[in-house]
């Protein structure tokens, strides 16, 4: 396997016969906090069980994956932002089953804020098959979310809400949904063809040592519609609330929200090492 890091002002350029122009590759997107990758276990962990998967060679250790995102954030001088590694499939023949033995994995840190203002979600135009596998992972392939999204810019709205065949929501075009309900948090099943996220993930495992009911389920329109408050979720951004879907206005000043948000952000400081 390959392995590059991108220092400031130099690229990495791809070569023609790479399969990550046929879209094969992975990739993850990790939070940086005090020159240090957040989850990175986790993060790890998801790309190995995708790479897995798609047959993609990956043979880093956890190890030296900590080591190369450190020594990505230090020669890009990153103190809080994020970090983006991709995972591709490398040089093969042409052909879509053709393989490659040696995938390239390149590492690339920035700078970033988060934005705690709210945001205004749409139902998407079309509907999603939970039993496509290509929803379990973070696939460079990202035309659809580009379609999706620039539908939401015309339509006046920050982002899109996926539904599968079965009428059931699933995610955004960059983050898992929750919604809070009778002080209980409800968020989409993997089942039903989504990301598992490594937030939605921690706040699985977060609200049950908090006591704080959490359940995984179907929800429907009419589930949404019922919420009393609504945010979404991701490694970069934390947990930023949702002010309205569709028709359906929510509160975005519900307490658990923020109580959320500092335990979140506790955990967090806490995967540093």
């Amino acid at each position: 396997m390959l392995i590059e890091i991108q220092g400031s002002g130099y690229n990495v350029p791809f070569y023609s016969d790479e399969r990550i122009f046929l879209g094969e590759g992975l990739f993850e997107t990790l939070r940086v906090l005090d020159n240090k990758p957040c989850y990175s276990q986790l993060h790890w962990q998801r790309l190995q069980r995708a790479a897995l998967f798609l047959q993609l060679p990956f043979e880093l250790s956890s190890s030296v994956w900590y080591e190369k995102l450190k020594q990505c954030i230090a020669l890009n001088q990153v103190q809080d932002g994020g970090i983006k590694v991709i995972l591709g499939a490398g040089n093969a023949p042409r052909g879509l089953v053709a393989t490659s033995k040696k995938s390239r994995l390149v590492f690339t840190a920035f700078n970033y804020l988060t934005d705690n203002t709210a945001v205004k979600l749409g139902s998407s135009s079309w509907l999603r098959d939970s039993r496509n596998p290509v929803y379990q992972f973070k696939s460079i392939n990202y035309l659809e979310a580009i379609i999706a999204r620039r539908q939401a810019q015309l339509n006046g709205i920050d982002d899109v809400l996926f539904f599968n065949t079965e009428q059931c929501a699933t995610d955004t075009t960059t983050a898992n949904l929750f919604i809070i309900k009778n002080n209980q948090l409800f968020t989409p099943s993997l089942q039903n063809g989504l990301l598992p996220g490594i937030i939605r993930q921690r706040l699985l495992s977060l609200c049950q040592e908090n006591n704080i009911p959490c359940f995984e389920c179907n929800l429907n329109k009419t589930s949404l519609s019922e919420a009393e408050a609504v945010f979404i979720c991701n490694a970069l951004q934390g947990i930023r609330p949702v002010s309205l879907i569709d028709n359906t206005v929510f509160k975005t000043n519900h307490s658990l929200i923020p109580q959320l948000q500092a335990i979140l952000a506790a955990d967090q400081r806490n995967s540093l090492r």
